[in-house]
């Protein structure tokens, strides 16, 4: 019997009880950690804004319990081979992330733009040889991007504890399979988590052929179409110089050629659909 286990301790719980506010965004978010370990467990990987088909939601169904004192406790469980895999792939994401949020300090790699401008000095020296998004696709994993999906959905859920409101409180998650997993987060450690996660930096420089469809200049932002994948990716760009650049292409069937940085996430990149920062044109 596979299980999953919530125990909620603090200023969080009243009598035995907890609110609605903080019970459904801790439900919400340990349904999506579900979703995205069963996407990647099925499909060997999960990409940007994948979604569950019918089929999908029967497999990932688990039934809770009546919930329990001490705290507040409340379980799901479901007799099934393949939800098993699933809730095996969440412990083997979230558990080294846990470890790394402890032990490795973070270093602040500075805002996009900023790094972008270092991506961009390491192209013209010639220190870094951009290959063509073609060639990347083949060696790229998915396997880091299912770990940021899940642990995305878990950050979401253990937040409830790093509100200012939450005092001391702790919440404890156990994935039940063979040999049952505990997480258990406090502020600190939720905020270390957090910020292990959701840290983003840009990988080394690619070519990427696109076609833009839509310009923001006030977000610094472009909606593009990769011709390789015909999937839209998220572009950002630093400054009006480089807006003026994108702009020549803004609906026109000619493709754009440039020279782009993939923005990872908690050490991810979804090589078909993530988003990538302009760094120039090729």
């Amino acid at each position: 019997m596979s299980y999953l286990h919530l125990h909620f301790e603090g200023d969080i719980t009243r009598n035995h009880t907890v609110s609605l506010r903080t019970l459904g965004q801790s439900l919400h978010h340990l349904q999506g950690a579900v979703n995205r370990a069963h996407l990647d467990v099925r499909y060997g990987e999960v990409w940007k804004n994948a979604r569950l088909s019918s089929e999908d939601y029967a497999e990932t169904e688990l039934w809770s319990s009546p919930p329990r004192d001490g705290g507040y406790i409340i379980e799901f469980f479901e007799n099934s081979p393949r939800l098993k895999q699933t809730l095996t792939r969440i412990v083997s994401a979230v558990s080294p992330a846990v470890e790394k949020s402890r032990t490795q300090a973070l270093i602040n790699a500075g805002s996009l733009a900023n790094q972008s401008a270092l991506r961009e000095e390491q192209v013209r020296l010639g220190i870094i040889d951009p290959q063509t998004y073609e060639n990347y696709i083949p060696t790229a994993s998915q396997h880091p991007y299912g770990d940021r999906a899940i642990n995305k959905e878990i950050d979401q859920l253990i937040g409830v504890v790093r509100n200012k409101n939450s005092g001391q409180s702790t919440i404890e998650l156990i994935v039940g399979t063979d040999i049952p997993q505990a997480f258990k987060f406090n502020r600190v450690s939720s905020e270390n988590f957090h910020s292990l996660v959701s840290r983003r930096y840009l990988g080394d420089p690619l070519i990427f052929s696109v076609k833009v469809t839509e310009l923001d200049a006030v977000n610094k932002s472009a909606k593009v179409l990769n011709v390789i994948t015909d999937r839209m990716i998220k572009l950002q760009y630093r400054s009006d110089l480089e807006f003026e650049l994108i702009k020549t292409y803004l609906g026109v069937s000619m493709p754009m050629h440039f020279i782009g940085s993939p923005i990872f996430e908690g050490g991810a990149y979804d090589a078909k659909g993530g988003d990538v920062f302009f760094i120039g044109l090729a």
